[in-house]
Parts: C-alpha cells; sequence; structure tokens
C-alpha cells in the first residue's frame, strides 16, 4: 500500500508538471510562430546581380569632399572609441552601484531574487557570481529555504524513517537539504550562465489575477539575456540532479530513479507558492513593516513618563 501510495503520488505531480509545463510554453510557442510568419521572405540567390555597367562614375569632387568629413573611410558610422561600452562587447553593460544592491537583494524567506519584467536588465558574469554566493552562503534565505524544504517534504512525511521525529531527526533533514541547496546551486549557476538564462524571479506586479498565471509560468519558465521567455532548464537540471546525489547519503533501501523524480517534482512543485511570496513580496513586506512601526509607536504612546 506504501508502495502504491509513492507510485501514485509520482503519476500524479508528473502529469501536473506536464500541465503547467504546456500552459507556460504555449505562449513561447505562438510568439516564436508569429515572428515566423512575419519574419521578410528571404532573397533567391539564383537571382542575377544587379547590372552594375549602369551606375554613373561618381564625381571626383564629391569623393574628396568625402574623404575630407571622414578621412577613415568610416561615414555615417561610430568609432569604437565612439560607442558605448554595451555596443562594443555584446555584453550586458554593468549597472551603476546604487542599482547593484536591488539588483542583487535576496529574500531572506525563499532565498531568490527578483527581477521586475518592465525593468528587466540580463546579469553581467561578475553579478552572476555574486549572486550565487549570496543566494547559496552568505544570506538567511539560504538557510532558511532549506529548513523549509525539510520541513514541508521530510519531518511531516518521517522521510526518512531511520533519521526518526523530534530535533534530532529535523536536523539531520536540514543538514541533508542544506547540502542539497548548496550542490543545487553549484549546478544551476554555470549552467544558467553557458545557456544564458536568468536565475532571477521575473516579476510581472501588474494585476492580481495577471500576476497568479505569471507566478505559475514561472515556475517553469524565465528569462533569457534578450528578456524574451524561455524553458529554465537549467533550474530543472539543478533539482533533478542535486536530489540525485543527495541519496548518497541518505539512508534507506529506496528506488534512486523513482526518489529522484517525486522529490525533484516536489520541489518544482512547491516553487508555485515560493513565485506568489516572490510576487507580492514589496506589498507584504510593505504592510508588515506598516504593522510594525505602528505596534512601536503605540507602545512608546502607551509608556508612562
Amino acid at each position: 500500500m506504501r508502495k502504491w501510495r509513492k507510485r501514485t503520488r509520482g503519476t500524479v505531480l508528473g502529469a501536473v508538471f506536464a500541465a503547467i509545463a504546456l500552459f507556460a510554453i504555449s505562449p513561447v510557442a505562438r510568439s516564436q510562430q508569429t515572428a515566423a510568419a512575419t519574419a521578410p521572405p528571404a532573397s533567391d540567390p539564383q537571382q542575377s546581380p544587379p547590372n552594375t555597367d549602369a551606375v554613373p562614375a561618381q564625381d571626383k569632387n564629391s569623393d574628396a569632399a568625402k574623404d575630407m568629413k571622414d578621412p577613415g573611410g568610416n561615414s555615417g558610422q561610430q568609432s569604437p572609441a565612439q560607442q558605448p561600452v554595451g555596443q562594443q562587447s555584446g555584453t550586458p553593460t554593468p549597472p551603476t552601484t546604487d542599482n547593484q544592491k536591488t539588483r542583487l537583494a535576496v529574500n531572506p524567506i525563499t532565498g531568490l531574487t527578483v527581477s521586475p519584467a518592465s525593468n528587466f536588465a540580463p546579469l553581467t558574469l561578475e553579478e552572476r557570481g555574486e549572486l550565487y554566493w549570496k543566494q547559496t552562503f552568505f544570506s538567511v534565505g539560504a538557510y532558511f529555504r532549506p529548513a523549509f524544504f525539510a520541513l514541508a517534504l521530510d519531518q511531516t512525511t518521517n522521510s526518512p524513517s531511520e533519521w526518526g521525529g523530534g530535533f534530532s531527526g529535523f536536523g539531520l533533514r536540514v543538514a541533508s537539504r542544506t547540502a542539497s541547496n548548496i550542490v543545487q546551486g553549484t549546478i544551476r549557476a554555470p549552467l544558467a550562465a553557458v545557456l544564458h538564462e536568468d536565475v532571477r524571479y521575473i516579476s510581472d506586479q501588474r494585476g492580481g489575477k495577471r500576476r497568479l498565471l505569471h507566478a505559475v509560468k514561472y515556475t517553469v519558465l524565465t528569462y533569457n539575456n534578450q528578456g524574451d521567455p524561455t524553458l529554465n532548464f537549467a533550474k530543472f537540471v539543478a533539482y533533478y540532479a542535486s536530489t540525485a546525489i543527495s541519496t548518497a547519503w541518505r539512508p534507506g533501501h529506496h528506488s534512486n530513479a523513482e526518489y529522484t523524480f517525486v522529490n525533484g517534482s516536489e520541489q518544482i512543485g512547491l516553487s508555485f507558492p515560493v513565485n506568489l511570496l516572490q510576487e507580492f513580496w514589496p506589498e507584504i513586506s510593505r504592510d508588515v513593516f506598516r504593522r510594525l512601526a505602528r505596534l512601536f509607536a503605540n507602545a512608546s504612546i502607551r509608556e508612562p513618563l
């Protein structure tokens, strides 16, 4: 019966995950089809070259005037020294120091970073490295997120049962999830850089129902460096690979393939409530801070002089 429940749970998770993936990928496919339909037709290579014999000879005086205006022969073009830095190198232009802290701020609960879709700018290579260290080691969210997953996925189901219950079992599960989170970030960061995928959550922040649908779609989607939606391939690989590696230190006799699929799919499924928290975090944090300020103000007024 227990094995049947595990298989049923894995089947249901797989079906839900496939439905979300199809729902999220369909707008991307439609946009690609629209772009392909509106693209201008390619020129026929068999067309005869233009007749250059009919072109009249240019006046020598006009040539001399052009040479005086542009001695280097680059009329109408900027020299590399005159072009902006981002256009010379073809890489994302690094942001100013004032905006960098906001761009790389890690949520203390989810352990993720947010980028608004309306003001999206791709990460530079230096920012990717800094964000890896923050999300994996040097932030509150890097340890709160594994603790939440250990409680929601492991402690409530007593998995693995060899670790027992209570604080000792919970401590072992948190340590396991933390190690798995380090492996996950170490796999995802370089793979996302190679595939030009953004590791941040791309928020919408326009309308309630629209934001709910956006949070669903971006459990499987992200932005590329051009700001276009793309399948979050690096996230999937990191989730399932880190789950498979975690079987090296987890006790018990179980099917590694089944555990990898079920647990990795559960983590992807939990991305939806995490995305909701990320999406509405500005409103949540603003309301919380407002209430705290009001409580402190009332407490200071009631204090006797």
